[in-house]
Formats: C-alpha cells, sequence, structure tokens
C-alpha cells in the first residue's frame, strides 16, 4: 500500500495517523521528493486528482478531502478474498 502525499498536506496527515493508529503498513510516498511519482498519479487518475493519493493493488484513489470512512471500507475491501466483497 503506498500514501502519495506531500509535507504540507493536511489530509495526508491525516490518512497517514488514521493507518498508523489501525496498525497499517504502507509506504509514504513524497511528491516533493519523487516527481516521478506525480506523473504516475496523473495516468491513473488525471491531472485533477488531489493528494493524499492511496494506492492498493491495482486501485488507486484520491482521498481528498478525507474521509475515514471511506478509507476504512477500502482496507477492509482489500482484505477480502478474491471475489468477495467485505462488507
Amino acid at each position: 500500500m503506498k500514501v502519495y502525499s506531500t509535507k504540507w498536506c493536511t489530509d495526508c496527515m491525516l490518512v497517514k495517523q488514521f493507518l498508523k493508529q489501525r496498525g497499517v503498513a504502507f509506504e509514504d510516498v513524497l511528491l516533493e521528493s519523487h516527481p516521478a511519482a506525480k506523473s504516475h498519479i496523473i495516468e491513473r487518475l488525471g491531472r485533477s486528482a488531489k493528494v493524499p493519493v492511496i494506492e492498493i493493488g491495482d486501485r488507486m484513489f484520491s482521498l481528498n478531502p478525507f474521509d475515514p470512512h471511506r478509507l476504512a471500507a477500502e482496507l477492509s475491501a482489500d482484505a477480502a478474498p478474491p471475489g468477495e466483497s467485505a462488507t
């Protein structure tokens, strides 16, 4: 799991705090330090994507504004066996 973020983004900080509190491992990709990551996001989501951007497996989505319920649902979907919904 990757979290694409910036140092100044409040929603990015909230996402990372949410994940840390739940013991979810993630790679923090700071766009200031990894300019190629911005190109990767634009290729997948278009120029209108806003940080934070979350990548879980083959899914990528912007979570701006931060929505803890959506992030929890996305994490649950990732934990479900293939072909099953985690509802």
